[in-house]
This record gives structure tokens, C-alpha cells and sequence, in this order.
């Protein structure tokens, strides 16, 4: 059928409206094919720039993406994209510094001239590019001289050298201490050569924190120079692939962007990248609602094993992004025991999933690898291959693989699960697809591109059905008089409910037992790479929970403790409209606009009879018509909000945005973890800063904005803003 014709958008504006788009989060461990499937979703025009190495290296970009899809823009070769920056934090860099002069001191016979002399450019790059590949920067090491390194260290290590206690006398004194822990050498060298480091004169260090914060403005000004001084950053910019276009050209943009090895991670926080969708997958698509969808990619954040920890933190970050649907990819030629450890563990992240009406669906990829392999295993007449040997063994191959799948199955409880190649042939030269088109097979399509474009527009469709109110199939069209901005807005009045707030507050900074759960109350110090990963985890909505045995330890979830304390205090949302501190406001709607939804969500005003009741009559008569009619429809979201599964999905947001998402407090936090400070000095004060934050009356306010934000964000979901 053909498809409807719709009005054709800039990128710049399908960017706009990304939050009234559906987010699916996609995770794909290592090899499972990730890169793949967005190859198969992103337009060929675009496709190009942002897969550099696809296919030959495993290492992913670690800057958050989403892509947004709208088969509205204009163009294959249109794209827009706002780059989102956050303050440089030189403590991941410090950490390699201050592990690699302790070792270099120890080994150089705690000499500061000989650490100087031996330290080599094989040294200083384990520094620019660590093990983890937490950050990159290789590719800027031409402009960070290991001569200037060793100059602005060079006074740090004399000191130490020359203090007093010796470095010696002080590790032998820590290694007493630590007797019974039978902790080695290397540790507690590296343990007194940071206190030592922590104690010297900040005078003393000035240049060196200097020289560190020269590579966040080496990056910044990279970045700049990347996207152009006359495109600001954080704001929307289109582009277009094509040179010499309306448009100015993006594609070197994209290349340096999604480069794996480039250093943009340590100053970008996201990037969200729009552009229309593959022809095929606009083809399987509703025709007469336009594709659009949001599909974020987490798992930049760093790659991701194929292991039950790897797997339960990958669906943690992804539940903690408020999606509305998780899509996670499995890889079938791992070992039988790996995936069953891996579905033992998304069983029961799924539990926590279905609490917030999240659908996880699964997706067992690498089938076409799977099936050659078994057939390869069977009896044949000739050691080579042929296609009279898929023909003859094709059924049995796949049955036999199904038979597996089925046993991992088991260990899901729900049916978003199915398999697929993922990687695409064509049908001539793939002996898969012969063999299984001679039998006529259904199965054929699960190796085509249309199998996974039925999944992806089945996900979709699904997605949209759970946001909707019940009884309605498709999301409303709605012309805003601002397309930026919600075209619902729900907004609460924290002074109707401050008594609530209030005992918020006071369990956040009176109760003993919460603030001793979330402030450092060890007096042993805390370890830097602990700080380090606590401050990333904190960003992703995550806690964290250290077992050192020569440090400090915590165990600390901010968003988890905020979250059970916001659902005791406000445990429904009838708590929030029968105290009447929801404000429905439509401002940004014509008084037609409002008529169309009223009649869309309640044609036989079984739900808007009500919305008079309590009115004192002479009041609603001298009522604007606009007015009366807000009132229709803020009975609607409130019928929605009493009858839908979504409270738990609104407080979740809402608790990660009190932890760490609202910029005020995000700002605050990332203001402390970016000072010339020791790691343990670091992580004391965050906490200690939280118990501040939460004591003011700003907090409430953040409170009630926040609530508001997320219930506005999941009822503007159920329109396409036009």
C-alpha cells in the first residue's frame, strides 16, 4: 500500500521534536553485531561517515549517541545535531599519572632525577591511551610534549624525594600496618607516593594542574574548530553529506565524531544525530503515521563483554536512561553456558523492567554463522562444502539451533525474543537463502533485511501501543504553536504539598541511617579509581559498591535511596491529583488543537463528564472556552496517570534527575569533582554537598519540577508534533 503523503521537515526541525519520540535502547556486547544492525537503520548516504572500522575493530565510540530517525526530513543526505559538552575532568588522567610516577619512583630507587630520565615515550603512552580505554589520547600526542610533562613534575617528585619522612620509611611503615592484609609491595608503594602527592604545597603543583587542564582546552578547542565557530555548541545545527550543498557540509563532522580514538569523550556528554531512516524500513512502516524513533546507544560508554556482570550492568544503564523500550542483542556463537549465565541475569533485570513498564526484547544474532558451522559438521560426500549439502541438511541445522534457543527461553519470562542473521547477502550468492527458498521455507526472511525490519517496526509498534491510552492505536498529529516545546504541559505546585516535601527533606538530612548511607563516614582513605568509578556510574543513574582492603569503603546509590524515598512519600499519582498540585497548562495549542485531542481521547465523554463537577457553576460560566477545555483535558491525563502502569517509570526519572540529571545539581557536583583536590577529599565533599543541596528550599523546588518534567515528557509521546 502506498504511503500516506506527508509534509516534509528540515533535520533541524525533526530535532526539535525529539522529545515526543519513542527511545529504544539498544545494547549489543562485544561481537553481538550492534554496529550491524545500525548500519542496517541509518540511510546509506549517512551510514558511511559514522562507522569508521566497522567490521575490522571492536572498539566502539564512548560518547553516548542517540539517533534520531524521522522519515520526515527532507533529504537521505540531511542531517542535524547537537553536540552536548560537560566540563573537563582531568581525574581519569591524574589517576594513570599517579600510578605511573609511583611505579617509575619506585623503580628509578625513589631517585626524582633518574624517574625524570628514564621515563620514555612507552611509559607516557600508557597514560595517553590506558588499558580500559576510558579515554583517548593518542591522537593528540603530538601536543603533549613528554618534555613538558617532565618539567611540571619534576619539582612534585624533588619534594618527594627530599621529604621527611623518606618515602622509604613511610612504606615500611605502611607495610607494617598492613602486615596481616598480606598486601603487596607494588600497592603500597603506589598507596604512599599518592599521600605523598596529596600533602606537597598546591603552589608546587600549579603547573602541573595547569599543563592537565591545557588538554581539555586542546580537546575544546579541537571541538570548536571541528563543527565551526559559527555553529554553537550544545545548540542544533543541520548539515549535509553532499558538498557544495544548501547546507554546509557535515561529513568530516561525522568522521572525527564517531572516530573511536579521538578524544572527544572527556569534554562531549552526548550527541544526538538526526536523519531518515533506510528506504526499507520506512517501507514495513504504518502508512499513514510517519517512522520516528529515537534509538540510543549506551554501550559507547565503554565496550561491553559478553558476561552476566557485563550484561546486568549494560541493562542497569540502559533502565536508568527512562527508555521506552530496551533492545539488547545476543551473540549465538558464544559458548551455551555464557548465554544461559547471561538470560539467568536479563531474567531477572526483567522483573525490574516490567516494574516500569519497559519490554525488553531480545534479539540472538550471528544465526547464519551458527547453521553454516552445523552443516559443515555433517556428513558430506567431499571435504568442501557445497550448496547440495545446506540443501540437504538445512531444516535439521535450524531446528537444531532453535532447539537451544529454546532452552535460553526458558529462562525469560516474556516473549520479545526471537532470532536473526543480522548479517545480510544476497539471496544468489548465500547458500542459506537458496537452500531455504527451495523448500519454501517461512524462515527465509529471518535472513534478509526484512526480518529485522518487521522486528524493529513490530518493537516500534508495540512501544507506541503502551504509551497510548488504552483503546487508542496510533499517536495523535498535533500542530504546536511552538514545535520546541511540549505541546501538553503538566506542571506541579510543590506549595500545595510542601508538607511532603518537607518530611522529603527532612529523611534526606535528619535520618541517620539514609545520610550514613550516602556520606563517606569511613575514616580510612578512599581510593582514587573507587572515586573515579563511583562519579561515572553516579552520571548513568548507577551505584556503586567498593571491597578494598587496604582502603576506605562505601556502598552508595544515590538514585536508588532517592527513588524509595520519593515512592514512600508520594506512593501514586491520585496522592499528587487529589491534593490538586497538578496544573494542566495547553498554551501552546490552538483552541482547535484541544478540541481534536478531546475528542481523540475521550469520544464518548466518559471520562470529561466529570471534569465540571466540583465547579461552582457561576464560576465555570463566566469560564473562556479555552479554558473550559483544559479543564476536559486535564481530566483526561488525569484518568491516564490513575489507570496507566507508568508511575513507577515517572519516579525512576524523576529520582535520577534529583541524583544527578537536573543541571542545577549536576552542576553543582561536577564543580567539586573537577577541583585540583585529592580523590578521597573528592568523593567526601560530593557527599557531603548532596546533604547541603537536599536541606534548601531549592531542592523542593527541583522536586516538583522534576515530577512535572517526566509526567509532561510521557504524555507528549502520544503525539507527532507537525
Amino acid at each position: 500500500m502506498k504511503k500516506r503523503e506527508i509534509s516534509r521537515l528540515m533535520p533541524g526541525e525533526a530535532l526539535k521534536r525529539i522529545k515526543s519520540a519513542q527511545t529504544i535502547v539498544v545494547i549489543g556486547p562485544t561481537s553481538s553485531g550492534k554496529s550491524t544492525f545500525i548500519y542496517a537503520l541509518v540511510n546509506h548516504r549517512i551510514i558511511g561517515f559514522i562507522l569508521v572500522g566497522i567490521g575490522d575493530k571492536c572498539q566502539t565510540t564512548i560518547i553516548p549517541c542517540n539517533f534520531l530517525f524521522d522519515e520526515r526530513i527532507e533529504k537521505d543526505e540531511y542531517f542535524s545535531m547537537r553536540i552536548r559538552t560537560k566540563e573537563f575532568s582531568a581525574k581519569a588522567i591524574h589517576l594513570e599519572i599517579l600510578e605511573m610516577l609511583a611505579k617509575e619512583f619506585a623503580t628509578n630507587g625513589m631517585c626524582a632525577e633518574d624517574t625524570l630520565d628514564s621515563m620514555d615515550e612507552v611509559a607516557f603512552r600508557k597514560v595517553l591511551e590506558p588499558e580500559d580505554a576510558s579515554y583517548h589520547l593518542g591522537k593528540i600526542a603530538d601536543k603533549l610534549s613528554l618534555e613538558v610533562f617532565k618539567n611540571v613534575v619534576s619539582d612534585a617528585l624533588n619534594e618527594i624525594e627530599e621529604a621527611s619522612p623518606s618515602f622509604n620509611e613511610r612504606v615500611k611503615a605502611k607495610k607494617k600496618e598492613f602486615e596481616k592484609q598480606k598486601v603487596v609491595m607494588s600497592t603500597i608503594r603506589r598507596i604512599v607516593f599518592e599521600d605523598m602527592w596529596n600533602e606537597l604545597e598546591p603552589e608546587l603543583l600549579d603547573d602541573y594542574y595547569d599543563w592537565l587542564n591545557s588538554i581539555g582546552k586542546e580537546i575544546m578547542n579541537m571541538l570548536n574548530q571541528l563543527v565551526g565557530t559559527g555553529n554553537g555548541l550544545g545548540e542544533i545545527n543541520e548539515y549535509s553529506v553532499e558538498q557544495d550543498d544548501v547546507l554546509p557540509y557535515g561529513g568530516l563532522i561525522l568522521q572525527s565524531l564517531f572516530d573511536p580514538y579521538q578524544p572527544y569523550s572527556l569534554v562531549v556528554e552526548d550527541i544526538v544525530l538526526a536523519c531518515r531512516p533506510r528506504t526499507e524500513l520506512i517501507e514495513k512502516a504504518d502508512e499513514d503515521i510517519p517512522l520516528r524513533f529515537c534509538l540510543r546507544d549506551t554501550m559507547g560508554l565503554n565496550q561491553v563483554d559478553m558476561d552476566e556482570n557485563s550484561i546486568k550492568d549494560a541493562l542497569d544503564i540502559a533502565l536508568n536512561c527512562s527508555p521506552d523500550s530496551i533492545l539488547l542483542l545476543m551473540n549465538l556463537e558464544e559458548r551455551d553456558d555464557v548465554i544461559a549465565e547471561c538470560c539467568d541475569v536479563i531474567g531477572e533485570k526483567i522483573g525490574k523492567a516490567k516494574k516500569l513498564d519497559v519490554p525488553v526484547n531480545v534479539i540472538f544474532t550471528k544465526a547464519d554463522r551458527i547453521i553454516g558451522n552445523i552443516i559443515n559438521k555433517a556428513e558430506k560426500t567431499t571435504v568442501e562444502l557445497t550448496q547440495d549439502d545446506y540443501n540437504r541438511h538445512i531444516e535439521r541445522a535450524i531446528n537444531s539451533m532453535e532447539s537451544s534457543i529454546d532452552c535460553y527461553l526458558q529462562k525469560l519470562p516474556q516473549n520479545g525474543a526471537t532470532w536473526l542473521s543480522i548479517r545480510y547477502l544476497e539471496e544468489r550468492i548465500d547458500p542459506i537463502q537458496i537452500a531455504l527458498k527451495e523448500l519454501k521455507s517461512d524462515k527465509l526472511v529471518k535472513f534478509k533485511p526484512e526480518g529485522l525490519y518487521q522486528k524493529i517496526d513490530e518493537i516500534i509498534r508495540d512501544t507506541q501501543i503502551r504509551i497510548l491510552p488504552k483503546g487508542m492505536k496510533a499517536p495523535l498529529f498535533v500542530t504546536a504553536i511552538d514545535a520546541e516545546k511540549p505541546a501538553v504541559s503538566l506542571k506541579i505546585d510543590g506549595a500545595l504539598i510542601s508538607d511532603v516535601f518537607n518530611q522529603i527533606q527532612l529523611t534526606l538530612t535528619e535520618d541517620k541511617a539514609v545520610v550514613n548511607g550516602y556520606t563517606i563516614t569511613t575514616n580510612h582513605t578512599i581510593n582514587g579509581r573507587s572515586v573515579v568509578t563511583y562519579y561515572n556510574k553516579l552520571q548513568r543513574g548507577q551505584g556503586h559498591t567498593t571491597r578494598a582492603y587496604v582502603y576506605g569503603n562505601f556502598s552508595i546509590n544515590m538514585k536508588a535511596m532517592l527513588n524509595k524515598i520519593l515512592c514512600n512519600s508520594i506512593p501514586d499519582f491520585a496522592t499528587l491529583y487529589e491534593s490538586e498540585v497538578v496544573g494542566t497548562l495547553v498554551d501552546n495549542l490552538e483552541e482547535s488543537e484541544i478540541d481534536r485531542m478531546i475528542e481523540a481521547f475521550d469520544a464518548n465523554r466518559e471520562i470529561t463528564e466529570f471534569a465540571f463537577a466540583d465547579i461552582n457553576p457561576a464560576i465555570f460560566a463566566g469560564l473562556p472556552p479555552k479554558v473550559r477545555k483544559s479543564q476536559k483535558l486535564h481530566w483526561i491525563f488525569k484518568h491516564y496517570f490513575s489507570s496507566s502502569e507508568k508511575y513507577y517509570m515517572v519516579m525512576d526519572k524523576v529520582a535520577f534527575n534529583l541524583s544527578y540529571g537536573n543541571k542545577r545539581i549536576q552542576n553543582t557536583i561536577d564543580k567539586i569533582y573537577t577541583k585540583p583536590i585529592s580523590y578521597d577529599a573528592t568523593i567526601r565533599e560530593m557527599q557531603d554537598t548532596f546533604k547541603k543541596i537536599f536541606a534548601t528550599q531549592a531542592f523542593t523546588d527541583i522536586i516538583a519540577e522534576e515530577i512535572g518534567v517526566a509526567m509532561t515528557e510521557l504524555i507528549n509521546k502520544m503525539f507527532i508534533i507537525i
